[in-house]
């Protein structure tokens, strides 16, 4: 385990061991500022020598991998876990407003009343948070980050376009076999199997003057592709658009992110299929902290033990809800208010209480009635009453969670 040091000034240091921040705590040269990642601050202005530090970035859709190394170990990692809840919300907005306008209330739809939604550049809500999650995460790492490398793509697709690559032993391009598995979804376009050993096959015969482009790849299981070798299935054509369908499924938001990640260190970018030959080479599984710690040591080639002594699991919580009511009214009761945060007594959702002096939680719910509720545990009150709450810490966004 590590503590997480911040100088006088605000500048970020090297981490330290427990029983190093401990004494400047009981010296009173520190003093502790966050529980989760530990951080302690220092009362004076010490000086700044500090070593490189690299931020790998595996990122995904729904989770995403970091891993901070320097003085040839992890200083931290963790896992992502994005948000998928907003565009759900988003649809259920727009199906009441669609109801309310049914029944008599004439709003015209929001897509013509917004200009934002229509401007040259714009990005889903969903997309921006994903790639606005991860910078967030990046800019509160307690360490001083110095180089950041991402992982850009699964393949190289500015590659793509060549029609002849030269490798060992004549062998396919593992770039483009892996390229062609993607458009093709991973599946025989024969015979549809998943639940196989897939092969790339040329449409046209490399001994007939076939090219090795994507344009003239196809993926089929043993069983097919012998088949159309022995002359049993004929293949007329391939699939055409990976270009542009990976483009877009894959690199939306992705310049909103690295525009943002690089005002926070030098900034580099490595492709999937690189990522996947040197974890290979290191003999490690695959785990989304896994791979970020192979992509933080890619370039250099240095050889670091892998651990999870400083792993983390990061969430996030929505600061506040636009919704006003639930969505369908209740029996005997009307409409009824989705959330009263006027009879909380000021607390919200994620707030840490003490409970009646004795009980440290975390706010999970608030009833109508102003009641605060928290998740169920044995022995512990699940509701109380405001007054019997005493405030501890504000909602966070993020939420950092450590692996024992």
């Amino acid at each position: 385990m590590l503590v997480y040091v911040i100088n006088k000034n605000g500048n970020k240091l090297m981490p330290c061991k427990p029983a190093k921040a401990r004494h400047l705590i009981e010296d009173e040269k520190a003093h502790v500022i966050n529980r989760e990642p530990f951080t302690i601050q220092l009362n004076w202005d010490c000086e700044e020598n500090i070593q490189n530090v690299t931020l790998g970035i595996d990122k995904g859709s729904s989770y995403t991998g970091f891993s901070s190394v320097g003085n040839n170990k992890i200083l931290m990692s963790g896992i992502l876990h994005h948000r998928l809840d907003i565009k759900r919300k988003m649809d259920s907005r727009r199906r009441n407003r669609k109801n309310r306008r049914g029944r008599g209330w004439h709003r015209k739809p929001k897509v013509d009343n917004r200009a934002s939604s229509k401007r040259s550049g714009r990005l889903p809500p969903s997309t921006r948070a994903n790639a606005e999650e991860v910078v967030r995460v990046a800019n509160k790492i307690p360490l001083p980050i110095s180089h950041i490398v991402i992982e850009d793509l699964l393949v190289d697709i500015a590659n793509l376009e060549r029609q002849k690559i030269n490798t060992e032993d004549n062998r396919l391009d593992e770039n483009i076999r892996l390229a062609t598995l993607m458009r093709d979804g991973f599946k025989c376009i024969q015979c549809g199997k998943t639940e196989c050993k897939l092969q790339v096959h040329h449409i046209i015969f490399k001994n007939r003057g076939g090219s090795d482009s994507i344009y003239n790849l196809i993926s089929l299981c043993k069983k097919c592709h012998e088949d159309v070798h022995n002359g049993k299935i004929i293949i007329n054509g391939g699939a055409s658009g990976f270009r542009d369908r990976t483009t877009q499924r894959t690199m939306r938001g992705k310049t909103h992110l690295y525009e943002n990640l690089i005002k926070i260190a030098d900034l580099d970018k490595v492709f999937g299929n690189q990522t996947s030959e040197y974890r290979k080479s290191l003999g490690l599984q695959k785990d989304h902290d896994i791979d970020a710690l192979c992509i933080a040591t890619l370039l250099t080639k240095d050889i670091i033990e892998y651990d999870r002594h400083n792993f983390y699991n990061i969430t996030f919580r929505p600061r506040q809800t636009r919704r006003q009511y639930l969505d369908l009214p209740q029996k005997g009761l009307g409409r009824v208010r989705y959330q009263k945060n006027e009879e909380s007594g000021g607390l919200h959702k994620g707030d840490i209480v003490k409970v009646k002096g004795k009980y440290i939680k975390q706010i999970y719910s608030i009833y109508s009635n102003g009641r605060v509720a928290f998740r169920r545990v044995k022995g512990e009150p699940d509701a109380a009453r405001p007054k019997d709450c005493r405030l501890l810490r504000k909602s966070q966004t993020i939420i950092w969670q450590k692996s024992v």
